[in-house]
């Protein structure tokens, strides 16, 4: 069942391109002390094909520079885990009454800002589950969508019933290493976009491909970022708020900084082959997320889900079972 696409507001913004460039290492100012606005999302979801309901809702965020659709895979094997997938025959008890996917503010269908905030996106997070009259979900995020979620978790726990981060930390992410070369090359691109008119999407596409060669050697991250590429009308535009991403670079890279902590039942997934969730941030996850477990997903990177989704799978759906079982989460795959 297909959800809302709201209505999409294109501003533009200055571009500060010594944003790609700055300390990254600076500290960030508590969260809470300034005044946010929440827009509305655009999200799918869809209902589980049972009658369950032990679990809240699960509502699922991507990462920087996705969409929704990075994880409608994902949300399909969950919905229906209690026939259709060889996984169910080990997990048959998953108790999810709803799945919801959004689109991360300046992303997909979703409305453009200027503020990219964690603080702003977490209120965006709220303003659906209270359109929706959700008390309480379980929030699953990937990277920049798990720092969002854990900024949701520690500014209203109550709203938490689980959280699960998908390789990221409460840290400056290692992505600060590079991102910027990224940012740099897609800026320099949407200056040569109007020369483009007429130029077939999927060509288009593979051409930005190929200018991102020049920043990243991995096809599979050129073409995920060349999938921002889209066209209105005969004419060439990102999808993204470029222009935002850059002029917030610093804050997403980073972590804000929090004197609460999240209690609840807390899962952190990471990729064996990635920095994201390394031994050196585990002492921020545990100061912040006391009742986490930390999971490595054999021969994955950063996108685990795709890289090897059934192992993360078997770890997600371990997790939920546990918290519908009101167990600790004890399955962790060798």
């Amino acid at each position: 069942m297909s959800g809302v696409v709201v209505k999409r507001i294109l501003g533009q913004t200055s571009i500060c391109r010594k944003c790609l460039f700055l300390n990254l290492s600076r500290n960030i100012q508590n969260v809470g002390s300034s005044k946010v606005s929440a827009v509305n999302l655009a999200y799918d979801y869809q209902e589980t094909p049972n009658d369950y309901d032990v679990l809240p809702p699960l509502i699922i965020m991507h990462g920087l520079m996705g969409s929704s659709s990075n994880w409608a895979t994902i949300s399909k094997v969950l919905a229906n885990t209690d026939r259709k997938v060889p996984l169910a025959r080990k997990y048959p008890s998953r108790k999810i009454p709803v799945i919801i996917r959004l689109d991360a503010r300046n992303h997909g269908n979703s409305p453009h800002s200027e503020d990219m905030s964690y603080e702003a996106m977490s209120y965006d997070v709220l303003k659906v589950m209270d359109n929706m009259k959700i008390e309480k979900a379980c929030l699953m995020g990937h990277s920049m969508g798990g720092k969002a979620f854990m900024t949701t978790a520690l500014l209203h726990p109550e709203r938490v019933s689980s959280l699960i981060v998908v390789d990221v930390s409460p840290t400056l992410s290692p992505g600060a290493k590079y991102f910027p070369s990224y940012l740099q090359c897609m800026l320099k691109i949407s200056s040569q976009l109007p020369e483009m008119e007429g130029v077939p999407l999927t060509k288009a596409r593979n051409m930005v491909v190929e200018a991102l060669e020049e920043v990243e050697e991995h096809l599979g991250v050129r073409q995920f970022l060349a999938a921002n590429l889209i066209q209105v009308d005969g004419k060439l535009k990102w999808r993204v708020n470029l222009d935002a991403i850059i002029n917030n670079y610093q804050d997403l890279a980073s972590f804000p900084k929090f004197d609460t902590k999240y209690e609840g039942p807390t899962l952190f997934v990471g990729g064996e082959k990635s920095e994201y969730i390394s031994p050196s941030t585990t002492p921020d996850i545990m100061n912040l997320f006391p009742n986490a477990f930390i999971v490595h997903i054999p021969r994955a990177g950063h996108w685990v889900h795709s890289d090897n989704p059934f192992e993360f799978l078997e770890c997600v759906i371990g997790f939920l079972n546990a918290e519908a079982e009101g167990q600790l989460y004890k399955n962790v795959p060798s």
